[in-house]
């Protein structure tokens, strides 16, 4: 659940507040005369909301994601890491050599 500031306690606060911030992912609204204003967030959710309004807005991709979603709901299978690189799928953590 988001914590609730009024600006002057976001200026007053506002080190250990980026601290708490940065160490879990919640979020700080910040009111302005009591309406909301901004919003605190870590940097790392705030790229992960960055990137999803990315693929959101793009047209082409989310027209992309619809067919494949239509394509494997009827139970049909694409094709392999394997078929698309001609490589096997590398273990995690590890790294393909580049060509």
């Amino acid at each position: 659940m988001a914590k609730t500031l009024p600006l002057s306690d976001v200026k007053t606060h506002l080190p250990s507040l980026v601290a708490e911030i940065e160490g879990r992912e919640e979020e700080v609204v910040v009111t302005r005369n009591g309406r909301p204003a901004a919003v605190l967030v870590n940097f790392d959710e705030f790229a992960r909301l960055k990137a999803t309004l990315d693929v959101l807005g793009d047209r082409d991709l989310m027209q992309q994601i619809r067919k494949s979603r239509r394509f494997f709901g009827k139970g049909r299978r694409g094709k392999s890491f394997e078929d698309v690189f001609a490589d096997p799928l590398p273990a995690p953590g590890k790294r393909r050599p580049r060509r």
